[in-house]
């Protein structure tokens, strides 16, 4: 226990280079070193767990160990009632009131997409329920000021972090971002999703089994698409649909976001018969099927997880549109998707191929550092997953 806290405290001191006095308390505690002292110990009487048992305890673990803000920002968005990590819910809320407090980007150079500031600025206002202090609508709308479109497609994510704040925060189509208002901004993500819908409407339309190649989503929206974003075209997304739940869209946006959510379903449901034609191709052409299993897991627990996400939200859509066969849809689509996650985690056999996939090994595994991306890969998306289940049971909580 001593040797988790030794790492979360120097995770800690690498990750936040600049706080003012008052607030360095707050990021120890917000990186889980006061959780770690608290921790339980495991009962001397071993009991059978399921997966939806074992894992959350194998989350929170392995997300204080790496002590980083982001991990720290998936743990709170996909157990927002855990009680071991009460104290730094507490200590994130201050933390983003202090406007001196500066948080690096995840990765260092951000090059992974995930950026802290505002993946924090969206986790603490999400925690806050409806009763968002104005402390935390004012650093929300001081951000907002500083934003403009993103120059890169690897910085989206940021993006779509804040606009989910902004939406959660009430604040109006006039807001001004950095030289255009809102609705602007809005605009212009609208633009930039169905731009990159459009080079893979064919591919869904016309390959329904997946047998044609995903493009690879290293090689940007120009040729991948929507793929190229990864998991942040979908947070781009997922931000939309808090917008038009907030009332920031107009009539003619809301029937655009119509269209790409139910683009969403089409993908979602290429991408589960991509990946699982994928898996028997790789086995079939040598690759061991322990590793295939593994990357097929690790794929689909990402678009599972994301997915339902948006498609829990996206079924209390109708209040605004009006679409009530559309939003029956999205609420179908989510059904399918927890099948699918059950399936997945439940079954001792993916797919024939002899080999269970079990992310939890990965966490637990000595072989794997916490900044290799297979760790973060398995760690953040099945945070999303729980995330997403969650929702499912109740769409309109936090």
């Amino acid at each position: 226990m001593e040797t988790m806290k030794g790492r979360a405290m120097e995770a800690g001191m690498r990750y936040f280079r600049k706080f003012r006095t008052k607030s360095f308390a707050s990021v120890l505690l917000l990186l889980g070193v006061c959780g770690l002292s608290s921790c339980q110990p495991e009962s001397s009487v071993k009991v059978p767990q399921t997966w939806q048992q074992r894992l959350p305890g194998l989350l929170v673990e392995s997300g204080l160990e790496a002590g980083d803000p982001w991990a720290m920002a998936h743990l709170h968005l996909a157990f927002p009632e855990n009680e071991s990590l009460e104290s730094q819910r507490v200590q994130l809320k201050e933390l983003l009131i202090d406007s001196q407090s500066v948080i690096p980007i995840h990765g260092h150079d951000g090059e992974r997409g995930e950026q802290h500031p505002h993946l924090l600025l969206r986790t603490a206002v999400v925690l806050s329920g409806p009763e968002i202090s104005a402390s935390l609508i004012e650093r929300v709308r001081s951000d907002l000021q500083k934003t403009k479109s993103p120059e890169s497609w690897k910085e989206v994510n940021d993006l779509a972090w804040l606009l989910d704040a902004v939406a959660r925060s009430s604040l109006n189509r006039e807001s001004e971002a950095k030289g255009i208002p809102l609705a602007e901004l809005i605009s212009r993500v609208f633009a930039e999703l169905e731009a990159a819908d459009r080079s893979i409407t064919a591919i869904v339309e016309q390959d329904p089994a997946g047998e044609v190649r995903r493009p690879s989503g290293l090689a940007g929206p120009t040729e991948a698409g929507i793929w190229a974003y990864t998991c942040s075209g979908a947070h781009l997304l997922g931000a939309l649909v808090e917008c038009d739940l907030a009332g920031l869209l107009t009539p003619a946006e809301e029937v655009r976001l119509m269209g790409l959510l139910q683009q969403f379903e089409l993908r979602l449901v290429w991408e589960i018969n991509y990946r699982k034609a994928e898996l028997k191709r790789a086995i079939a052409g040598g690759v061991s099927p322990r590793r295939a299993v593994r990357e097929y897991g690790l794929a689909l627990t990402k678009l599972l997880g994301h997915g339902l996400e948006i498609m829990t939200r996206a079924t209390l859509l109708e209040a605004r549109s009006g679409s009530s066969e559309a939003v029956e849809s999205f609420s179908a689509v989510a059904d399918f998707l927890v099948e699918e996650i059950q399936d997945l985690f439940s079954s001792r056999d993916v797919l024939q191929s002899g080999e269970v996939f079990d992310p939890g090994a990965v966490l637990r595994s000595q072989a794997v550092s916490i900044e290799s991306p297979v760790w973060e890969r398995s760690f953040g998306d099945l945070c999303h997953l729980f995330r997403g289940l969650r929702l499912h049971k109740s769409p309109g909580s936090y």
